[in-house]
């Protein structure tokens, strides 16, 4: 399910359910009025339940345009003038216009959110005892009738306000997800500390300054990589642990074709230092949208940017680009941004983000956990994907506080309805807490190794056996 721009994922549930009731009373306050129109002989006097239920119809719009706190007392008065005008008026005749009515009034107090107004409250008994003081008896039929309609209001009134305060607690229980995540990246930055490598001796010295002739020919072998020359791309599958499919291939860059060549993080820090990092990603970028168009048929191909690559104007159109080129746009495209560069970029991530999904690509957080400060980002930008930092799947199966930590930002993905990848798993024992953790999706060379396109997943792996070589797909 691609998600739409984020505005929609924000409603409140109360709210919600609210305008439902209240569209809901303005459809009866309509069909009261059609009714009546349609066979009068069922009021003693057809205009003023017509007035009645056009009163109705009133309340529920302004119900619907959200001004029910400012005109409460307006509000409460105008339904109770409905019920004298519909029920006060008539006679102790119960019809299919006096059982629209209760249901009606029924409807607005769950509009109201269980609240009655002693305005509305007095003015509706009023409105029952007219008929009775006015024919002087009490019908069988009329009397439950009223018991009903009392004890309607009641347990209306009461169940509502029940159900709005479970449903606040869940929202501030889910609220507290936030810190959960927040003692959880306090907790990784102590388990990090603990696995630091060892510090490096201090240089002797001042560094050397660079060699101008080195510095040449490595911006030169830069250019050519940028230009696609020595560029290539190699995929892992994202395995979704549900049902053991492939749910997505992460694209991932290689550069040169020898084994002594430097690795792409080696090329990608070089970039940064020579203020070509958005160039060489945007290069990446084009060829995995080559490679995306020879995809398997509806599977999706997960794509790496930092962010200021993606904030770039010429890598958004290179997206726009592609995308305009394309019936389906960007649709099983999926864009992965680090937390680290989140931070401090979240308007514009938020802005960037509604453009792709525009297209119909989603968006992923990369490397959650790993100790940065972006979690107030992540919780804003409402990404369609969070992938686990390796920090924190690497020995989960022997370590609780880790398992307790993906636990916590496994229920907060699902609260969110974010898909979390575990990624970086390299043995069985891993897979299978992470299993047991409810982690939907899987990355690992446990399951598969980088390969050419297509590698499928050897299903023993998934079993919990030793991992097997990545092997294409015919």
């Amino acid at each position: 399910m691609v998600r739409k721009p984020l505005s929609i994922e924000r409603d409140d549930p109360i709210a919600r359910a609210r305008q439902t009731a209240a569209a809901t009373r303005g459809a009866l306050g309509l069909l009261g009025i059609i009714l009546i129109l349609a066979r009068p002989q069922l009021l003693p006097l057809p205009g003023c339940g017509i007035a009645g239920f056009a009163i109705v119809l009133v309340t529920a719009l302004l119900q619907l345009a959200e001004l029910r706190f400012a005109w409460v007392q307006v509000e409460e008065a105008l339904a109770g003038a409905a019920a004298i005008l519909i029920i006060g008026l008539g006679d102790e005749k119960v019809t299919a216009i006096t059982l629209i009515w209760i249901v009606a009034l029924a409807v607005a107090v769950m509009a109201r959110g269980g609240h009655v107004h002693w305005i509305r409250r007095t003015l509706v008994m009023t409105a029952m005892a007219l008929p009775i003081a006015r024919s002087g008896a009490l019908s069988l039929e009329y009397a439950t009738f009223c018991v009903a309609l009392v004890g309607l209001q009641l347990t209306a009134g009461r169940l509502t306000r029940e159900l709005n305060r479970l449903l606040r607690k869940a929202r501030h229980d889910a609220e507290n997800a936030e810190t959960l995540l927040l003692a959880g990246e306090i907790a990784t930055r102590v388990v990090l500390r603990q696995e630091a490598e060892p510090l490096r001796p201090a240089s002797p010295g001042p560094a050397a300054p660079p060699d101008p002739d080195e510095v040449a020919r490595t911006r030169a072998a830069l250019g050519r990589l940028i230009a696609g020359e020595g560029l290539r791309m190699v995929v892992q599958p994202i395995v979704d642990l549900r049902d053991g499919r492939v749910h997505a291939y992460e694209a991932l860059a290689r550069f040169g074709r020898r084994a002594t060549d430097h690795s792409p993080l080696h090329w990608f820090a070089v970039a940064e230092e020579l203020d070509e990092r958005p160039a060489l990603e945007r290069a990446c970028l084009a060829a995995a949208l080559e490679l995306f168009e020879k995809r398997p048929t509806r599977a999706r191909v997960s794509v790496n940017l930092s962010i200021p690559a993606l904030l770039d104007p010429a890598t958004l159109d290179l997206l726009d680009g592609f995308a305009g080129e394309r019936r389906d746009g960007l649709e099983g495209l999926i864009v992965e941004i680090t937390e680290e560069t989140l931070v401090g970029n979240t308007f514009e991530v938020l802005r960037a983000a509604d453009r792709l999904r525009e297209h119909g690509a989603r968006l992923a957080v990369d490397d959650v956990g790993a100790g940065y400060s972006g979690l107030r980002q992540i919780i804003e930008v409402l990404p369609d994907y969070l992938k686990l930092d390796r920090a924190l799947v690497a020995g989960i199966d022997t370590d609780p506080d880790r398992a307790a930590l993906v636990s916590a930002i496994a229920g907060y993905s699902r609260h969110v309805r974010s898909l979390l990848v575990a990624e970086g798993i390299e043995r069985p024992a891993e897979l299978r807490t992470l299993e047991s953790l409810d982690v939907p999706l899987a990355q690992g060379f446990h399951l598969a190794l980088p390969a050419d396109p297509w590698p499928s997943v050897d299903m023993a792996a998934l079993a919990g056996d030793e991992p097997a070589p990545a092997r294409a797909l015919a």
